[in-house]
This record gives structure tokens, sequence and C-alpha cells, in this order.
């Protein structure tokens, strides 16, 4: 029998209006006197106005760490050391998945307690245990996944309503892969016989990501659009944050990352990527698998989404041209290092199956 460790989700979960003004009742339920902040500039502004004056108060201008530049070892070491030496009991995370690795990353090599609170709906890095970090020119490094869940995760639905709508955008699409990422590894890893039941779970979170983008996505933009918190835009935000950290929650290997997030990865090569959002890039990505897997009526399905979402579809999007041959062998080889995660589709895949599925997409989206 197969072992398995679960870290399903975070220790605590609040979504709703007005869900910050408990924050203080939080830290004193989980013991907590003496915090640290890792915030984006923005995202800290923005978090204010939502934040009880009792917390804002007792934060010193010294224990605010700015999260505008990539996560990397060296920073979330150095903040670790730091959190040691000052005997900080908790980090607060405030801002995007950038502000949230650092946070959880400085907390876990400072063994002491995670408190996210995330200001956009792009990724689902305020419910997963793991860091993803990046060299110090951007470019994709690696992922740590923590011993520990993250300790609490507070959402106030009206700061992401407030938020720039490409963001919420590229959270759509970074959560839309989680069903074919996770279909295609439970594909390679369990093709026959009845799943596990931590693994149904995981495929269960996977289809409702799924279900609940197809479904309210439209919607959910448009409300985001006019700054305004609407049933579908919550449902929406927790199919990013939730329900898309429960597919690896649960899920472990066989609900994390396969095609869609190497072809990512490899993208990053690509200069003209610097501007793009991580679940723009993804979104692309889950198109490239489809592509590799010959899955062309998901694809025809899911370009008509695209569409409507404005999403991109092919490389000319991200300004790349598929006659720059030396940059898409580029981006190829990256996308099929040994240690990346496309490797564990059932497909056999090298840098010219990738380039192939690079020109499918672009001969069917002309």
């Amino acid at each position: 029998m197969q072992t398995v460790t679960v870290k399903g989700s975070p220790s605590h979960y609040q979504i709703g209006e007005g869900s910050l003004e408990y924050l203080i009742e939080n830290l004193n339920d989980l013991r907590v006197k003496r915090i640290a902040v890792v915030a984006g500039r923005t995202a800290w502004e923005k978090a204010k106005p939502y934040l009880p004056s009792a917390l804002l108060d007792q934060i010193e201008e010294k224990d605010i760490h700015t999260a505008d530049d990539h996560c990397t070892v060296e920073r979330t070491d150095r903040l670790a050391s730091i959190y040691e030496e000052q005997q900080i009991d908790a980090v607060i995370g405030i801002g995007g998945g950038t502000a949230l690795d650092i946070a959880k990353a400085a907390a876990a090599n400072a063994q002491i307690k995670s408190i996210l609170i995330p200001t956009i709906a792009a990724t689902c890095a305020a419910w997963t245990p793991l860091s993803v970090f990046y060299q110090e020119d951007g470019a994709h490094s690696h992922y740590t996944e923590f011993p520990e869940s993250n300790t609490l995760v507070v959402v106030e639905p009206a700061i992401i309503a407030e938020a720039p709508v490409k963001y919420l955008k590229a959270g759509i699409g970074d959560t839309l892969a989680k069903f074919y990422e996770a279909r295609s590894l439970v594909e390679a890893f369990y093709p026959e016989g009845t799943l596990p039941v931590w693994l149904q779970i995981s495929q269960f979170a996977a289809r409702a990501c799924k279900d609940i983008l197809l479904d309210d996505s439209e919607a959910a933009i448009q409300a985001c659009e006019s700054n305004q918190v609407t049933d579908a835009l919550i449902r929406v935000i927790e199919a990013i944050i939730a329900t898309g950290g429960m597919v690896g929650g649960f899920g472990g290997k066989a609900g994390r990352i396969a095609g869609a997030h190497s072809i990512h990865n490899g993208l990053t090569a690509a200069p003209q990527i610097a501007d793009s959002l991580h679940g723009e890039i993804v979104s692309y990505g889950i198109l490239a698998q489809l592509a590799i897997e010959q899955d062309k009526n998901e694809l025809t399905k899911l370009l008509a989404y695209y569409d409507t979402w404005g999403f991109p579809t092919k490389l000319a999007d991200f300004s790349i041209h598929t006659d720059d041959q030396e940059l898409l062998e580029t981006i190829a080889k990256k996308v099929t290092r040994e240690e990346e995660s496309i490797h564990l589709m059932k497909e056999e895949i090298n840098a010219n199956t990738v380039i192939d599925a690079f020109l499918q997409l672009e001969s069917v989206t002309k």
C-alpha cells in the first residue's frame, strides 16, 4: 500500500466581507504577539483600509519588508535570519504570489507561523504550502514544498474586486491548468484501477475548478472590471485560491504540474515574456499541452472561451515569432529539461515535440 501525506488545506481559512476585521482575534487565538509583514507596495496600500487599526498601530516600519522583487532563495533566507533574531512569531504576507511565496518560505525557514492575505486572485499561492523560486534575473529556478500547511488564509473579496482585471484573468488561466495537468498526471500514474480516495478528492476539486471557471469566468471578469463583488466573482476567487489549492493539496505529485507549467518555465527564457503574468503564460501552456496530447476537441472548445476572455492563443501574443528558430529551440530545451514536470506525462516528449505543438497551435489559431 502506498503511503501518502496530504496537506489539503491551510489550518484556518476565512473569506467574506469584513473578514480582515477579525485579524486581531485570530492572532490572539494563535498566540501570536510579534509579527512581521511582507507586502507589495501597492498591495499594502490597498489592504490597509481593511485592516484593524489596532493591528496597524503595532506594526513598525522596520517590520515591513517590501516584495517588489523576485522570490529568491537568498532573499527568503535573509528574512528568516532576521525573524529568528527578532523572535518574530508570525509573518503576514500581503499581496500576490511573489509576496506570499516570500512570506511562506521565510516563515518555513524560521519555523514560525504564516498568515496570508491575497490582494489579487492570480494563483493559489495563498493556499499551497510551497514557494516558487526564481533567479535574480527573473528566470524560473525551482519550487519547494514545505513540511507544514499555511497557518491562516484570509480573503477580503472587495480588495480583489478593486484590483486590475488582468490578475483575475491570470488566476483563471493558472487554475484552469489544474484540471488538464491533473488529468494528464493521473492518466500517466494510474492507467488502470480505481483511484485512491485522496486522489479522487483531488480529481473532484480539479473538475470543480474547470466547471466553475467555464461557467462563471465571463461574469466574474465583468464584475472585476466594474469593481463589484458578485456571487460569480466570489465563486471564481474561491476556485482559484481554495479549490485550486486542494487539487495539489490532496493529489500531491499527481495533482500538481505537468505540461502547461513546464511550457511556462520554458517561455521565461524569452526576453519578450518579462511583462507577462504567470497565469497568462500558463494559459497558453494549456493549449500547447493539449496539442501535444492531440486532444483536438478540448483544444477547440477552450479556444472559444479564450476568445471571449481575451486570453493568449499564439506565440505572437507574447511577441515571439515562429520564424525565430533559435529562440524556439532555446525555449523548447528549457521546457524539456530533465527535471521538468512535462516528462511526467505519458507521452514521450522532446524539444521537437514542443516546437511541433507551438507550430500546430499557430496553424489552428490562424
